[in-house]
């Protein structure tokens, strides 16, 4: 189990990196509810040149994020959330030179029950019986 009091996201597209988001929960805080972006510094990219990089941070995309988070009785809580990750770029090339347009996934519950250091799935696509995405929420208050 980790250090501390958080909520982890594993995002796991067959094929593609892995993205992590993991949210610091205070002890004692109750109830919980932060706005923040996910696309500032967060990218990973392969084969792209200083220039490229540049203009990608440049960019706004849009990832606004936010969770809430209510105690209830018994050990358990109350997690809304919607995260929007970057997960990369396409490349379109034109006369002007390239173009880049983000790929963003959207993960998202609203008012799921979780209880103490449990870890749930409520994201698994399959094809042909072969899990090619998830989500794993990783529940440690």
């Amino acid at each position: 189990m980790p250090d501390g009091q958080n909520i982890r996201f594993i995002y796991s597209p067959e094929g593609m990196t892995d993205r992590e988001v993991i949210i610091n929960v205070e002890p004692g805080a109750d109830p919980v509810s932060m706005h923040f972006r996910l696309c500032e510094q967060n990218g990973v990219f392969e084969g792209l040149n200083d220039t490229v990089k540049e203009y990608i941070s440049s960019q706004k995309f849009d990832c606004n994020s936010w969770l809430k988070l209510t105690p209830l009785i018994n050990n358990k809580y109350a997690l809304s959330y919607e995260l929007n990750l970057l997960i990369g770029l396409k490349v379109e090339f034109s006369e002007t030179g390239p173009r880049y347009t983000p790929i963003m996934k959207k993960l998202a519950q609203y008012r799921a029950i979780y209880r103490q250091n449990s870890v749930a799935y409520p994201l698994q696509r399959y094809v042909n019986e072969t899990i090619v995405e998830s989500t794993k929420v990783e529940f440690y208050l």
